[in-house]
């Protein structure tokens, strides 16, 4: 029986190459090293040489995790490791040590699991020594130390002038492939909601990242709007149910962990939260459903370990349904900010003049922190996101300039490993000069990885708003990702 389940589990788990690298994840991984790749001195005594910081990969940025530089669509080698090595319960990649005394089930049941169903690092022609599998700097690199890794079918290849100084390289990741040519995605998640009685699609995306030579990547999102009426709901609105979130040309990983890429993309502003209906995401033009909110234009940045700026230049769709003579005009957007080991702090600002037949001018700024306990203190698994937002837009019928603003403040706790509890609440105004339109919305839910590959997270939430009766809700989404 022990046998059957733990080829259930395997066979599930191919989904599975990495997990969803949100601020909490990025915040809460600075804790260790093991969460991100193999520790550097785990079977290499010589440990891992710290590059000089132009060099240097590591940071606490979206770009650690993910091949947009800013957040969402493909994960790189770095976020596959972080989803197979500590979000679930049952790990594919060998756990961070700090993690060792919070497993829920057995340590010989992870143990059985992580080796029944994942392949050994491998040398140049298996004859490399274990000690000699890691690579310990770009010399290492070039005597063919880690090469040759294959793990994950949903990434293959190899792009040309690989490997090089600056990209991930093999054998750090275990055996994953830390450099594919071709990666491939996915984020799908299907969602049960008391206010309409009914499951329906959430969200189901499709990413894909071409990596033809080094410091050169083509990537794309192909997203769904989804519907909370449910699926024919969704296939028979009345726009095409699809449509490309993301989809540019990108040249990166260059000194100081630059990029600078060119075409369709959400504008980098505020706190990248998973919760598109939270009031910091909504009223301010980042709701990743509506296609609406993205832009076509060009974007750069930096992120050398704990620093991280960008900025982006960019045309708007015209919104659906705007006269066809509406100019969906230009905007512009910023962020500047630390991201360290057990805190960060930001500042990100955006602006957009447009027709206000189609939707009108908006600018807004954010301001957002976090706090790590978790880092410093193992026996205070806690991590605390909050975010402060405030802009101005115009009214669709009158064109008056008016006040919104919205606040998001949530704890994540980590009770085992695969098992985390989070607490949100959310209030702002969509407008402030007018009355009763304050509201309140807190959320209790729970976080349930078994394996990698797959999450369950039921939560209730209470809504206050000004002047109305309280609302209580139930919302339970299922999110496979890969």
């Amino acid at each position: 029986m022990k046998r059957f389940a733990l080829l259930f589990l395997a066979v599930v788990s191919l989904w599975s190459a990495s997990a969803e690298a949100l601020p909490m994840y990025a915040l809460r991984s600075g804790r260790t090293c093991g969460n991100c790749h193999v520790s550097p001195t785990y079977q290499d005594e010589r440990g891992f040489e710290n590059p000089e910081l132009p060099e240097r990969k590591c940071n606490m940025s979206c770009i650690s995790c993910h091949t947009n530089p800013t957040g969402g669509g493909p994960r790189n080698a770095s976020g596959r490791y972080y989803g197979q090595s500590t979000l679930a319960m049952l790990p594919l990649q060998e756990r961070s040590y700090h993690d060792y005394d919070r497993e829920l089930l057995s340590a010989e049941l992870v143990r059985d699991f992580r080796s029944r169903f994942t392949r050994p690092l491998r040398g140049a022609g298996d004859s490399m020594p274990a000690e000699q599998r890691i690579p310990y700097d770009f010399a290492a690199v070039q005597g063919g130390e880690g090469q040759g890794q294959q793990g994950g079918w949903s990434n293959f290849g190899k792009p040309a002038l690989h490997p090089s100084r600056y990209a991930y390289w093999d054998g750090r990741y275990n055996d994953l492939n830390a450099d594919p040519m071709v990666n491939l995605g996915a984020d799908i998640r299907a969602a049960y909601w008391s206010g309409s009685n009914t499951p329906f699609p959430m969200q189901i995306d499709l990413h894909g990242a071409f990596h033809p030579i080094e410091h050169v990547t083509a990537m794309g999102t192909l997203a769904a709007r989804g519907r909370v009426g449910g699926t024919p709901e969704t296939i028979l609105q009345d726009r095409f149910p699809l449509f490309a979130r993301n989809a540019f040309l990108m040249a990166h990983e260059l000194p100081m962990m630059a990029w600078v890429k060119g075409g369709i993309f959400t504008p980098s502003f505020g706190t990248y939260i998973d919760d598109h209906t939270s009031f910091i995401r909504e009223f301010f033009e980042q709701d990743v459903s509506n296609s609406d909110d993205t832009v076509y234009g060009v974007e750069v940045g930096m992120a050398p370990n704990y620093p991280y700026v960008n900025a982006s230049l960019f045309k708007n769709w015209r919104s659906f349904g705007a006269p066809d003579d509406a100019d969906p005009g230009w905007g512009a957007s910023a962020a500047v900010g630390w991201r360290d080991l057990w805190f960060n702090v930001g500042l990100s600002g955006i602006i957009k003049r447009r027709d206000l037949a189609a939707r009108g001018d908006m600018e807004a700024l954010a301001v957002s922190w976090g706090l790590n306990p978790f880092t410093i203190w193992n026996d205070v698994p806690l991590t605390y996101l909050g975010e402060l937002t405030i802009g101005r837009n115009q009214r669709l019928v009158t064109g008056e300039k008016t006040t919104v603003w919205a606040s998001y403040h949530e704890i994540y706790a980590t009770i085992f490993n695969g098992l985390y509890l989070r607490a949100k609440y959310d209030v702002g105004e969509r407008d402030a000069k007018l009355a009763g339109t304050l509201q309140h919305r807190f959320v209790l839910g729970v976080d349930l990885t078994i394996i990698p590959g797959a999450t369950i997270v039921p939560m209730g939430r209470l809504l206050l708003y000004e002047d109305a009766p309280t609302e209580t809700d139930f919302f339970l989404q299922v999110h496979v990702w890969l």
